[in-house]
């Protein structure tokens, strides 16, 4: 979010990247006519930066600045260091939503502010959370009130918009994960999937293909399975497919869905990159791991350039967490949520980050979102944004590289689906009838 401002003698002394600046003006427009004003913008575009020019421009207000959890503050606090070290934001306090939420239960929650930002604003529609929210406003009805979130949706909770509940509709500015594609603030990753999501689906079909009667049928479907099982072990072959991609790759976030799974994983990851590094180190975090934040701050500091550095996590660095250096990001919690995903796509793009990241997901994350969509997004975008900008400084939608791994034998699978489901005699006729026309 902060560009350089060498040999320029900048007013401010925080210059934002030409998105934000902008966003900046429309959130001080917004904010003089309603108190009320967020800005909807991808993870990884620098929107904390465009919080703390706003408490640079007005020291002496008091500002509370409420997010999710510490490490997204000690990270936030850590990049504008990097940017201003030598200035104090002595105007800034800042809490947790779940420390509020106590302090509420408590009936202590005294704090007074004149500006309250909201970062990862979409939680404060959580049951637990939102009374601390609620009792953060009450003790400040005048207050200037500013949101930040990469989504306003709480898809997990029946769609409800949080732009509408908390901000009247009051959006600032407003920009996708595909706009920031096609106008270069964000590089467009490579998208691998692979994996062995498929297996037990698979052992399920030759279970059913075990049942069939005829013998010749049988004898028939087995051939398709055999072919099936081929090419779902390709796929699954994960030290060819890290061999053919991880070239050069050196910082890896892994999101496991459990603590369980992260164990296993961690047992594999030697052979899964046996043929690009012998020497891998990993670390891991997560919430029941109390030295959590030791081995965080290990694999951000680790710069020994022989090695592969992976980061396994549960449950933790999901949102407004960057760390410099990421090359890559290893998909291996399924997940239906748009937010969850696009908070983990959004690990390895950040606006300063590395030229093009790589996502190798493991678990079919790809088909339960539906990349399809997101290559139309970018068709869209590229459209609408061609009438405004010069389409030549654009990036153009074949930039989106997907490779699917898994697409020949999701194909297969879906065949012998639909042919087992043909014998079944729960169909109708005119249900058959379909199935089989779409053979």
């Amino acid at each position: 979010g902060y560009m350089s401002t060498k040999g320029i003698e900048m007013p401010s002394g925080l210059e934002l990247y030409p998105h934000n600046e902008k966003a900046y003006r429309k959130l001080l427009d917004m904010l003089s006519e309603t108190r009320r004003a967020c800005i909807i913008h991808p993870t990884g575009t620098g929107k904390a930066f465009i919080a703390y020019r706003y408490a640079f421009d007005h020291p002496k207000e008091r500002i509370l600045w409420m997010s999710p959890s510490t490490y997204i503050e000690q990270e936030q606090e850590a990049s504008i260091r990097r940017e201003l070290p030598n200035y104090e934001f002595k105007n800034i306090e800042r809490m947790t939503y779940q420390t509020a939420m106590h302090r509420a239960q408590k009936g202590n929650l005294d704090i007074h502010a004149d500006t309250v930002i909201f970062d990862e604003f979409h939680h404060t529609g959580a049951p637990q959370w939102s009374r601390g929210v609620e009792g953060v406003i009450e003790c400040n009805p005048d207050a200037n009130l500013i949101g930040l979130s990469a989504t306003s949706i709480r898809y997990s909770d029946s769609g409800r918009d949080m732009s509408d509940e908390l901000f009247d509709g009051h959006i600032a500015s407003y920009m996708s994960l595909t706009d920031c594609w096609v106008l270069g603030i964000l590089p467009v990753p490579t998208y691998v999937t692979a994996g062995y999501s498929i297996n037990g689906y698979i052992e399920d079909l030759g279970e059913r293909i075990a049942k069939e009667e005829s013998a010749g049928r049988r004898a028939e479907l087995l051939a398709d399975f055999n072919e099936l099982r081929d090419c779902a072990s390709r796929a699954a072959n994960l030290p060819a497919i890290f061999q053919k991609y991880f070239e050069g790759i050196e910082k890896v976030i892994v999101f496991c869905p459990n603590v369980f799974e992260l164990n296993e994983i961690e047992k594999m990851c030697p052979r899964w990159f046996s043929r690009v590094n012998g020497n891998v180190h990993t670390y891991v975090v997560h919430s029941s791991n109390p030295f959590g934040t030791s081995e965080y701050d290990g694999f951000k500091e680790d710069d020994d350039e022989t090695a592969i550095k992976l980061l396994l996590c549960v449950n933790q660095l999901n949102e407004g967490v960057h760390i410099k250096g990421v090359d890559a990001v290893i998909m291996v919690r399924r997940t239906s949520s748009p937010t969850i995903f696009y908070q983990q796509l959004g690990r390895a793009l950040t606006a300063a980050g590395n030229f093009e990241p790589l996502v190798i997901d493991l678990v079919d994350n790809f088909e339960m979102i539906g990349i399809e969509q997101i290559v139309n997004m970018m068709s869209e975008s590229y459209a609408r944004l061609s009438d405004e900008n010069d389409p030549k400084e654009l990036i153009p939608p074949s930039a989106f590289k997907v490779i699917d791994h898994e697409k020949d034998a999701r194909h297969l699978a879906k065949n012998l689906e639909r042919r087992l489901a043909l014998r079944s005699e729960k169909l109708t006729i005119d249900e058959k009838i379909a199935l089989w026309k779409g053979l």
